[in-house]
């Protein structure tokens, strides 16, 4: 059975996406800042909020899968279509929230990674519900920019760091010596 511990940060919170993410710093930068305190506050309690939002949207995945069921049951594939992207976004928006709670804790800009695909997740669900015409423009547009604009906000308070079985050291091999009965 192949090792997959690490996958999902190899994925999506390895240095390079770090890099890349931090381009997008280079607007967010311009914008003028709020205090040192308030920032500091922020990173402090957004691990409890992404660790609250995270099991809140696990209930909702729970709840959109029980209404997938029954859109399953009556056959309404219009229903399904609506249902099954709500349930894949919240599951995998969840996924990141939950994930992202320990190493924010830690100060571990791994988890700071993590909350922003929770954010680009919400911009796909904001796109898909403008579409069906399921939701005021002006103020999920407003919300997704607040939302990122506090994400970089605190990003300087995160340093990312290398998963422990990156730095791992693997044990030496011990080979096992075969004593002669007759030399002893």
């Amino acid at each position: 059975m192949p090792k997959i511990k690490g996958s999902f940060q190899k994925i999506f919170a390895s240095e390079r996406v770090a890099v890349l993410i931090g381009r997008l710093d280079a607007f967010f930068i311009k914008l003028p800042h709020l205090p040192k305190p308030v920032r500091l506050f922020i990173s402090k309690v957004i691990p409890f909020l992404a660790l609250i939002f995270g099991i809140i949207g696990l209930l909702a995945s729970i709840m959109s899968g029980f209404f997938l069921i029954l859109a399953l049951i009556a056959m309404d594939f219009t229903v399904i279509g609506e249902i099954l992207s709500g349930f894949v976004l919240v599951l995998l928006d969840t996924l990141f929230l939950l994930k992202a709670f320990k190493p924010l804790r830690q100060g571990n800009a791994v988890g700071w990674i993590y909350l922003f695909w929770a954010e680009v997740l919400e911009i796909v669900n904001f796109a898909i519900r403008s579409f069906n015409g399921e939701t005021n423009i002006w103020l999920g547009v407003g919300t997704i920019l607040l939302s990122f604009y506090l994400l970089f906000e605190i990003g300087q308070f995160y340093v990312y760091k290398k998963t422990e079985d990156a730095q791992a050291v693997k044990p030496p091999v011990v080979k096992p010596v075969l004593i002669d009965k007759h030399e002893v």
